[in-house]
């Protein structure tokens, strides 16, 4: 049985997946807002290690500055070598790390010129030594040029420091508040979808209760017609064995009647025939012809009958065969209607072979007896392979004539029980032949059918299975 969700229960299901995709989604950009202030914070500690070492250079090189001046040793220069080596260096990292904020590039250009310009002092203080002795450098150093330098670069660093400080603190604040939203809004969005999922569960559960509810209530039903199936097959059973006792009757009581009516009657008509008027002898005529005609009316009611209750069980039966013995037996009709039948090749079924013969020899008789006067009757029985759903592989037969045909509209009277389409004056027979023919047809799990046009002839289509389905013990 194919599962059916309600449609509140899909709703609530499809806004529970909603809210956690809505949910993952805002998690996906906060967690990349957090590593891209992860990464700033990174950056900004850079360039705070970058501006330390650019100040530490310039402090390096003063130090060994001064340690020359007031010695005279070179050695003491060798500090402020190192801290010229490594000034540029740093200097240009720091030009890299500042390059995407304008207002601190600007900051390190004016920086890289007051570091310039400090060195180069330094560097004069140190060439005057050499150059004019201890007094010259010393007056160099108390023009206090240096100290003014050095608060130059000082207050330089310390606004990129500030700024610095600045964007660490506003990245700070972003990340925590990108913590605090994701946080957030996933347990909320946990909450709902939780309480959704719930809800749907809940509605699922309803559901399914329902279901078990219809399904107890279809069983139930089962029951109750199973119970009314079997009281009509107990009905019908019983109705078998009334319809078998009253083809006893038929078959023996009714027609013991009949078989006096007609030998009393053969016996006047011997005896007395001379002695009867006209009027008498035509009374008479009648009687015995009205008593044949009650002895075929019952004898094709116990046919009729007995297609069900006195049929044989299916066996191989090769329906060419039993076409070939009903044309010998129509070998008179056929001599004296001057006409023909032509076999096609027909299969071979699992069928009641007594039945099989009835079928083809109503259907051929029919054709032979509906002919058109002064046209000999032209019957062409064939046969081809079919297969479908309901049968599965079968064979379907034709039996084709040139006859008088007849209009469609009467096709479903045609195989109804006594339904003649013509007078009996017309036409011998009791109106039972297509009605039986039906009857093994449906008993044999098979269709019939016809096609006709008046004057035109008739073809009457029979559909049976080729195996017949095994019964269940």
């Amino acid at each position: 049985m194919r599962l059916k969700i309600s449609p509140n229960a899909t709703s609530g299901l499809a806004l529970a997946v909603g809210l956690l995709a809505m949910a993952a989604i805002v998690a996906y950009f906060n967690i990349r807002t957090i590593q891209d202030n992860e990464r700033v914070v990174v950056h900004t500690h850079e360039v705070l290690d970058s501006l330390r070492l650019v100040f530490s250079d310039v402090a390096e090189a003063a130090n060994g500055q001064r340690g020359f001046l007031i010695v005279g040793d070179e050695a003491y220069l060798q500090p402020y070598d190192k801290a010229l080596r490594d000034i540029d260096q740093h200097l240009a990292q720091l030009t890299k790390l500042v390059a995407d904020n304008p207002e601190q590039v600007t900051r390190s250009e004016a920086l890289k010129a007051a570091v310039s310009a400090r060195l180069t002092s330094l560097k004069r203080g140190i060439d005057l030594l050499k150059s004019e002795g201890p007094d010259a450098a010393e007056a160099h150093i108390r023009s206090g040029i240096g100290k003014t330098q050095h608060d130059a670069i000082r207050e330089i660093v310390n606004e990129m420091v500030a700024e610095e400080e600045r964007l660490l603190a506003e990245r700070a604040e972003e990340t925590r508040i990108g913590y605090r939203t994701a946080f957030f809004t996933t347990g909320l969005t946990t909450l709902v979808g939780m309480a959704l999922v719930g809800i749907v569960y809940g509605l699922a559960l309803k559901q399914a209760q329902a279901r078990e509810r219809m399904t107890a209530e279809l069983e139930r039903l089962v029951e109750v017609r199973t119970a009314e199936l079997n009281q009509t097959n107990d009905a019908l059973r019983v109705s078998n064995r009334e319809l078998e006792q009253f083809a006893s009757v038929a078959s023996h009581d009714l027609q013991e009647p009949l078989r006096k009516i007609e030998a009393f009657g053969d016996r006047l008509k011997s005896r007395n025939m001379e002695q009867l008027d006209e009027s008498g002898r035509d009374y008479l005529e009648r009687v015995l012809v009205s008593a044949s005609r009650m002895r075929s009316l019952i004898n094709d009611l116990l046919n009729f009958s007995r297609v069900t209750t006195r049929g044989q069980a299916p066996q191989p039966c090769n329906l060419q065969t039993v076409a070939e013995e009903v044309v010998s037996d129509l070998e008179g009709r056929l001599q004296q209607t001057s006409g023909r039948v032509e076999l096609g090749n027909l299969p071979t079924i699992e069928a009641d072979p007594l039945q099989m013969r009835q079928l083809l020899q109503n259907l051929i008789g029919n054709a032979l007896k509906f002919h058109r006067p002064g046209v000999p009757p032209v019957v062409k029985v064939e046969s081809r392979g079919a297969d479908s759903e309901k049968l599965g592989p079968a064979c379907v037969i034709s039996v084709a004539d040139n006859g008088i045909g007849f209009e469609e509209v009467y096709l479903d009277r045609i195989f109804n029980v006594f339904q003649r389409l013509h007078g009996r004056n017309e036409y011998e027979g009791t109106g039972m032949g297509l009605a039986i023919a039906r009857k093994i047809v449906e008993r044999h799990n098979g269709t019939i059918t016809a096609q006709s046009k008046l004057d035109e002839g008739s073809t009457f289509i029979v559909t049976l299975p080729l195996a017949q389905p095994k019964k269940e013990v």
